[in-house]
């Protein structure tokens, strides 16, 4: 009935029988809290499907706390869901890495030696990283050895998502990083889906750093309107044009921040120009963008 029998790191490493897996998880259920994650099982049958997550979760704390002695991980609350159930609580849809298996969980999803955010902070194993986001993610072929990534840095939008940080991409490791935060961050039902494969990946990368600098050139030249990334920014032309309105004479494509749909684009447009920037009230979307006046 006590959660000793599963919280630390020094008892974790002693599971390994069946019997040993199955009192960790009625200890488990036991000292659930209220309010948080999944609560107590309504029958026999969900505690069931539940088993097996919570052995594939053991056993992941397991296998990460042998990896590194500077952080201690273990079991919480998220231990007995599947994936989709974690989902809400990943960064590519609430902006933060907000789960892990880690203790004292920090930004980057994982706990770490002093607090969150400070200099001491350890980041998660990269195979920690595959183990949350791999069905979100493929590494396209690169110059890069993604060994060299700490990719829970690559988790979120914010790698991306404003002029200034755009700004700074100058090097090979940052178009990869942003290009992976990218991925994970997709919505879906919009643009490209997750890619199935490298092969995938490595077609649409250039398209993206095209993209990126596209958006650092634009945004340089005007400080009235702000230029950002957005989901056209992994697709080819061809795969563009189904979204072009083609009206007025003009193909109107993902416009910068303050765009008002395309009202003000025959009175206030100085020009227009082929890009893939998105917009933060869109109502329109276009194959060009418009530098407001």
């Amino acid at each position: 009935a006590d959660a000793t029998v599963y919280d630390t790191e020094e008892v974790l490493a002693q599971i390994d029988e069946e019997s040993e897996y199955l009192c960790a998880f009625i200890a488990f259920q036991v000292n659930k809290v209220e309010g948080e994650g999944i609560p107590y099982y309504t029958d026999e049958a969900e505690a069931t499907k539940r088993y097996p997550f919570f052995k594939k979760c053991v056993n992941d704390v397991k296998g990460y706390n042998a990896e590194t002695d500077q952080t201690q991980f273990e079991v919480n609350f998220f231990c007995d869901m599947s994936e989709e159930e974690k989902s809400p609580y990943s960064s590519a849809n609430n902006g933060e890495d907000s789960f892990g298996v880690g203790a004292g969980i920090g930004a980057s999803g994982v706990g770490a030696p002093g607090e969150p955010g400070s200099e001491t902070e350890e980041k998660a194993p990269n195979s920690m990283f595959v183990d949350l986001f791999g069905d979100k993610f493929k590494i396209p072929e690169s110059t890069v050895d993604t060994e060299s990534l700490t990719l829970f840095d690559c988790a979120d939008a914010t790698v991306y998502d404003t002029e200034k940080v755009l700004a700074q991409i100058d090097e090979e490791s940052e178009y990869l990083c942003a290009f992976i935060a990218f991925q994970i961050n997709k919505v879906e039902g919009e643009g490209i889906p997750y890619y199935t494969d490298e092969a995938e990946a490595t077609k649409r990368y250039p398209f993206f750093k095209k993209c990126v600098n596209d958006v650092k050139g634009y945004n340089a030249e005007t400080d009235q309107t702000q230029f950002e990334v957005n989901f056209f920014c992994d697709m080819s032309e061809e795969e563009k044009k189904p979204y072009s309105s083609h009206t007025g004479g003009k193909d109107s494509f993902g416009v910068g921040s303050g765009y008002d749909g395309g009202a003000s684009e025959t009175d206030a447009a100085a020009e227009t120009k082929t890009s893939y920037m998105i917009v933060t009230a869109a109502l329109a979307i276009t194959l060009n963008f418009v530098h407001a006046l």
